[in-house]
């Protein structure tokens, strides 16, 4: 089996959708296939019994129909939970794992597990207290998104973003994992993006070091693909074998 890959799949994060990646796109040297996770876009689905194991099985059945046999799959922010585990479970189809601004919990945890070991009650707490209690979708107000993901756009690309984003399902922050290690002869690259202000610098480098992965840095905010298409397309096709 050749290791070149025929194709960058692409995750997006939590709230946004395979739309996120359009601007990327014409910039790409590989075929690339943008999934759309359930519960918006093509896969419409009730946000509150979403798994992460839902997330992975649609991407994992998006690579099988497109007839994909080795791809360079990319994760953005909660989607690097997705990634990790797709990669996990089919490491013969995954050669370079590559985490944007990603989250990666240790195996067998959660993203909502990376708070601190004595403060963890809190978020889960929140979660049952919540109005539509614990499997509620996850709303991000706009006063958030602008804070935490609007630092480094135009106006333009601000509001197209802000139009976009959708609720998430919980079970995006709280399903685990699997312990399955990743292969240990799988590449893995994590883009750290500077001027973000949804995941701090420091976390970001945490997470890449949780999985091994070489950091390459751009001064972008926490979308990228949206705000340096070009930039973050030479990161990735950079990655390209020679």
């Amino acid at each position: 089996m050749t290791d070149r890959p025929e194709a960058c799949v692409l995750i997006h994060g939590a709230h946004h959708g395979s739309w996120v990646w359009d601007p990327l796109l014409a910039h790409l040297q590989l075929p690339t296939l943008a999934v759309d996770l359930p519960g918006r876009g093509a896969r419409p689905a009730d946000l509150r019994s979403l798994t992460l194991d839902d997330y992975a099985v649609a991407v994992a059945a998006d690579i099988h129909a497109a007839g994909l046999r080795r791809v360079i799959l990319v994760g953005h922010s909660l989607a690097g939970s997705v990634a990790y585990t797709v990669a996990a479970r089919t490491p013969n189809a995954v050669a370079h794992l590559v985490g944007i601004a990603a989250v990666f919990p240790s195996p067998g945890h959660s993203a909502i597990d990376l708070w601190p070991a004595g403060l963890r009650w809190l978020p889960r707490t929140g979660l049952v207290l919540r109005p539509g209690g614990a499997s509620a979708p996850l709303r991000l107000s706009t006063r958030k998104a602008r804070r935490r993901l609007t630092n480094d756009l135009d106006g333009e690309q601000a509001r197209w973003l802000l139009a976009n984003l959708c609720p998430e399902a919980v079970g995006l922050t709280t399903s685990p994992v699997p312990r399955t290690r990743l292969a240990p002869g799988l590449q893995r690259t994590y883009v750290l993006c500077s001027k973000d202000r949804a995941l701090p610098s420091e976390r970001q480098r945490r997470h890449a070091r949780a999985i091994g992965a070489q950091i390459i840095e751009i001064d972008t905010g926490h979308d990228p693909m949206v705000s340096a298409p070009r930039l973050l397309a030479d990161v990735l096709n950079g990655l390209l074998p020679t």
